[in-house]
């Protein structure tokens, strides 16, 4: 019996030995297990210092997964486009940079992703990846619209500060323009920058589409409300309006102390404004809670060949913390991380800056509106720009909306 004994022992050590053996043992260079080998490929675009900060991203990736090799493909100019080339050339990298608004035109050439809603900050967050149902890529990064504001010019006239944490009325915001705007010619002060009804549908309570998004809401109520404000701004003064816009970039306006609030304030500017020292500045939340927030996400191609590897990239570019504070968390920070854990690394990157207005974006913000029949839809949109005081035309917005309304429920109708 103890023969037996001992012989069975041995064995249940041997084999223990070799499940330690079959787990890799060092797992922090071993985590994706022994298919996740070779090359990928990963095409994504933004400034320098998106892309700087997406290359260390990389960098740490590779440090983790040493078996596995990354080519960089940043494409700089033109993306959507070359994008839609290579997919139909048969060089689709296996990994691509999508945003939620563009992901519906995309989605045939992506693998459906299983994610774990629990794993990011917001649930919304996977729903903006998702395209009937179905999850075609995994959140990355967010970038919210907040306002920023010429601390300067706010103290020059008396105006007190807006609040950091609570949006201000589009009553408030518009009296607020007004006592910035000051002057006239080429050394005119205004208010804002042009507004975009991008981010004023929102201010207003409008949205593009309906909940179902089955319908175009451009004739609703709210977002004539929306178009009308953009068109009063242009005519009374408080913008630039299009002969003085002409060539012109509003946030060199903006640096250059000729615009008191700028709407338009993207995560991106951050790195920018971090060498800014000719004026006092700061950034609160956008009027009535309008601004969309754009969420960018990792989608893996249908056609990879080398699926596993690129799967194992992207939930740690998406999930990883360390990552995640790289993307959005030092000086090349240009957006609010995905996950909980590093969202406090993103508010540390100006201390002295009130980034947390993002964050309450991030949170709060409509997420971006997007629809199979994208450029169909915005060939149409341009209707708006070409025949409106809102652009270069004349005709009433409640006249053009309802009918450019109709145009796009035919295309949603096709798709």
């Amino acid at each position: 019996m103890k023969k037996w004994s001992l012989i069975i022992l041995s064995l249940l050590v041997v084999i223990a030995l070799s499940a330690c053996s079959g787990n890799g043992g060092n797992s922090s260079k071993s985590q994706g297990g022994t298919k996740d080998k070779g090359k990928i490929t990963f095409a994504f675009w933004g400034a320098q210092s998106e892309a700087d900060a997406i290359k260390q991203a990389i960098d740490n990736f590779e440090s983790n997964y040493p078996d596995i090799q990354v080519e960089s493909q940043w494409i700089q100019k033109d993306y959507l486009t070359k994008l839609q080339t290579m997919i139909a050339g048969g060089t689709t990298p296996d990994v691509m940079l999508i945003s939620g608004g563009d992901l519906p035109g995309f989605a045939n050439a992506f693998q459906e992703l299983k994610l774990d809603e629990s794993l990011f900050s917001s649930p919304s967050l996977v729903d903006s990846m998702s395209v009937d149902g179905k999850t075609y890529a995994a959140p990355f990064i967010i970038k919210p619209k907040v306002m920023a504001i010429n601390v300067d010019l706010f103290e020059k006239n008396n105006i007190p500060l807006p609040s950091k944490t609570e949006p201000m009325t589009v009553e408030q915001f518009n009296d607020i323009a007004k006592k910035l705007t000051s002057g006239e010619g080429a050394t005119k002060i205004f208010g804002s920058e042009p507004l975009w009804l991008g981010n004023w549908i929102y201010a207003f309570g409008g949205q593009f589409y309906s909940d179902d998004l089955s319908k175009s809401a451009l004739d609703s109520p709210e977002v004539i409300a929306a178009a009308e404000y953009i068109v009063s701004s242009k005519q009374a003064g408080i913008v630039p309006n299009d002969s003085e816009k002409q060539g012109q970039s509003m946030m060199n306006w903006y640096l250059g102390g000729r615009i008191g609030m700028f709407t338009d304030f993207g995560p991106w500017y951050l790195p920018q404004m971090a060498d800014v020292q000719k004026f006092k500045w700061d950034i609160v939340p956008f009027p009535g809670n309008g601004g969309s927030k754009e969420v960018n996400g990792l989608a893996l191609s249908k056609d990879s060949k080398n699926a596993e590897a690129a799967e194992t990239f992207i939930n740690h570019l998406t999930q990883n913390e360390e990552v995640q504070k790289i993307i959005g968390g030092n000086k090349n920070a240009y957006g609010v991380p995905v996950i909980s854990s590093a969202t406090s690394a993103f508010e540390t990157v100006s201390p002295d800056k009130n980034l947390k207005a993002f964050v309450l974006a991030a949170e709060k913000q409509h997420t971006q509106e997007a629809q199979k029949g994208t450029n169909e839809i915005n060939n149409e949109m341009k209707a708006i720009d070409d025949t409106t005081p809102i652009g270069i035309g004349n005709k009433d917005v409640k006249e053009v909306f309802p009918q450019v309304a109709e145009k796009i429920n035919k295309i949603l109708q096709q798709n």
